[in-house]
């Protein structure tokens, strides 16, 4: 009778596992072979009881059985979040937002708990301290002097190469990939609602650069910035990464600064599909990963490497296309690889090379909004960019403006999230897929 009845307990027990998956039997070694067996899977000798593993290549899908969670909004508004370095658990900036219909601005969560008051506003015009933020002011100073960060004369021009250079990285995707996040987050954020009315505003600059082409780095751009103690955030492409390694590893080690990913040679991610665009991806997160690691092993850097680990992001937490083009599938891509899309609200136009600093500065201020998103150029192609800054800075901060990161201005609002990628407004964009076709050369 206690056999008859073992053999029924066993039993019950198999079936359960055949219906609620290898955790079932994971919990049970004593089943989990003949649960494999009925899963399709005849164990050899020494196999390890069968367990469902989270995918380790970036480009592969998460197992159909098990849904993507979507985040919920936290009781309480918390700082950016840091990557950590591995072995530690890599974690992802939080959006803290439900999913909304299209082109709907995402509803603030209902705080538990009284919400900090307003920092009190600096006196007008006068600059604002940074908080602590991405990077390491001390591996800055200590692997690099106030000369070697400033601008060089003809760092700005932008040289074209034939044949066009189509190699990948040294490695093809992140050792260590961000999770991904979702569905939920498949979409382009174009602007930010700050909580408590909070005016926040935050500076970006594209780092483009295709590859029949090495573009320039705007130093006196980047000098204006650390003279104004401005904030602002990076997006930089893989191969402009490789071609400025130095400057990237300024940059990235820079406590006012913050990298985003740019693709690999500004590539058109409405054109290109599949492992191209694929490609464009993680070969950015790739290069970035390289340069972080060469940094952090570098004499100078030693001293400080416990903060650096702590404190320069893992990889790049936010993503922009290029063109700002985009589609369905590249959303749902760039979400895949734990990469938040996120567009602008304000166009300065500084490829153009008749807009001057002061229409630059006019036009910003004229669509000024808290939480805005502003697009520039830091790679050659933006035209008086630099001194366009050096007016619209204090302009903004005469107005109660704080210069934020993007990651800091996602973390301190609710973002506003689109179905499709757009300049100003939609479809104005679609005229580049016939113009630049794949457009990384």
């Amino acid at each position: 009778m206690i056999n008859m009845l073992a053999q029924r307990a066993r039993t019950l027990t198999l079936l359960l596992a055949a219906l609620w998956g290898p955790a079932m039997a994971a919990d049970d070694p004593s089943v989990a072979s003949d649960y494999q067996a009925v899963a399709g899977h005849t164990p050899a000798t020494g196999d390890q009881p069968f367990v469902n593993p989270a995918p380790t290549d970036p480009r592969a899908p998460a197992p159909a059985s098990v849904p993507v969670p979507v985040p919920v909004a936290p009781a309480t508004v918390a700082a950016p979040l840091v990557e950590a370095p591995p072995p530690r658990h890599q974690r992802s900036l939080d959006l803290r937002v439900q999913p909304v219909p299209p082109s709907t601005a995402v509803p603030a969560p209902e705080p538990l708990s009284k919400p900090a008051p307003d920092p009190v506003p600096p006196p007008l015009g006068q600059a604002v301290e940074p908080v602590s933020g991405p990077g390491s002011a001390a591996i800055l100073a200590a692997c690099w002097t106030p000369e070697q960060l400033s601008g060089r004369p003809g760092e700005r021009k932008i040289k074209q190469r034939q044949p066009a250079d189509h190699s990948p990285p040294a490695r093809l995707a992140p050792h260590h990939p961000a999770p991904p996040l979702g569905d939920a987050f498949a979409r382009s954020l174009r602007s930010v609602t700050p909580f408590n009315g909070r005016k926040l505003i935050a500076l970006t600059f594209d780092l483009c650069e295709q590859s029949n082409e090495v573009t320039g780095y705007d130093g006196e751009l980047v000098d204006t910035l650390r003279a104004a103690n401005a904030k602002a955030t990076f997006y930089a492409g893989g191969k402009w990464m490789r071609s400025h390694p130095e400057r990237t590893r300024q940059l990235m080690a820079d406590p006012l600064f913050e990298l985003g990913n740019h693709a690999w040679t500004h590539g058109n991610l409405r054109v290109l599909d599949g492992r191209e665009m694929q490609d464009q991806i993680h070969w950015t997160q790739a290069q970035y990963e390289l340069l972080r690691e060469d940094l952090l092993a570098r004499p100078c850097a030693q001293p400080h490497a416990a903060e650096g680990h702590d404190s320069i992001p893992v990889l790049p937490q936010t993503f922009r296309y290029p063109y700002g083009t985009c589609n369905a599938a590249s959303l749902a891509a760039v979400a895949a690889a734990g990469l938040y899309p996120v567009q602008w609200s304000i166009v300065t136009g500084d490829p153009a090379a008749g807009q001057s600093a002061a229409q630059i500065v006019r036009g910003v201020l004229a669509s000024l909004k808290p939480g805005a998103i502003v697009v520039a150029h830091g790679n050659g192609r933006g035209w008086h960019t630099a001194e366009a800054m050096k007016t619209l800075i204090p302009a903004l901060r005469k107005r109660g403006y704080d210069l934020v990161t993007v990651s800091e201005l996602i973390a301190a609002g609710t973002p506003h999230l689109v179905e499709e990628c757009y300049e100003v407004k939609s479809g104005d964009n679609h005229r580049y897929d016939k113009l630049f076709g794949k457009g990384t050369e």
